[in-house]
C-alpha cells in the first residue's frame, strides 16, 4: 500500500505524473494548466488523480486516499471498509454527526465507468438495503456516491434506476470534478448538509 504525502503538500506534481504514466512532462504540464488554472493540485492530489485510472492495481490506495480526503477536508468520520474483501460492504462509509446521516462511497478505477447489473444490485441490495450488516450507526442514509476516473455518457440514467429503486439520493463524479470540489472546500468549507444537497 502506498504512503501518501500530506494533502497540502507542494511537491512537483507534473514530474510525478510524467514519471508514473510515461507521458511527456510538457503534455502533463499543459493538461494540468488547463484543468487547474489556479495552480498545482499538489502531490497528494496528483497521486489521487492517477489512482483513479490504474484499474485494480491501485484500487485499495484510491479507497484509503478517499477516506483521508473525507476526514481531513470534509470533516466526516470516514471508515474504510474495502479491505474486508466482502462484496456486501462498500469501499467507504461516512458518518456525519453534524447533520445526522451516513453515506456510502464506492470508488471505481476506470476511465469510463458503467454501472453493470452486478454493480447495480450490489449498491441497491447489499450496500443500501443491508447497511446494518456493516454499520452500527443508526442515522439514515443521506446519499451514495461513485467517484471514478471517468463516466460513460449514459451514467445518469443508470444511477436514476438505483435512486428509483433505493429511494436514496446519489452522485457520480469524476475524480477531476471531485478534486475541484476539494480545492473549493479548502478555501470555503462545505457543510455536511450542503454536501448532501450536492
Amino acid at each position: 500500500m502506498q504512503t501518501f504525502p500530506s494533502i497540502n503538500s507542494g511537491r512537483d506534481g507534473d514530474r510525478l505524473i510524467s514519471e508514473s504514466t510515461g507521458a511527456e512532462k510538457n503534455i502533463v504540464e499543459d493538461y494540468l494548466q488547463k484543468a487547474y488554472p489556479h495552480g498545482s493540485i499538489g502531490a497528494f492530489m496528483t497521486s489521487y488523480f492517477e489512482m483513479a485510472f490504474k484499474g485494480t492495481e491501485e484500487a485499495t490506495d484510491f479507497e484509503v486516499a478517499t477516506v483521508k480526503i473525507f476526514k481531513e477536508i470534509f470533516g466526516y468520520n470516514a471508515i474504510h471498509l474495502g479491505l474486508t474483501g466482502s462484496k456486501s460492504a462498500p469501499d467507504v462509509l461516512l458518518i456525519s454527526d453534524d447533520s445526522g446521516y451516513q453515506a456510502i462511497i464506492d470508488n471505481k478505477t476506470y476511465s469510463k465507468y458503467s454501472i453493470i447489473g452486478d454493480h447495480h444490485n450490489r449498491m441497491v441490495h447489499n450496500y443500501i438495503e443491508r447497511i446494518g450488516n456493516y454499520s452500527q450507526c443508526k442515522y439514515p442514509i443521506g446519499f451514495f456516491t461513485y467517484i471514478e476516473g471517468g463516466l460513460i455518457s449514459t451514467i445518469d440514467s443508470q444511477i436514476r434506476k438505483e435512486v428509483d429503486e433505493s429511494g436514496v439520493n446519489r452522485l457520480a463524479i469524476t475524480v477531476s470534478n471531485f478534486i475541484k470540489m476539494i480545492e473549493i472546500a479548502q478555501k470555503k468549507p462545505y457543510s455536511h448538509d450542503r454536501l448532501k444537497e450536492i
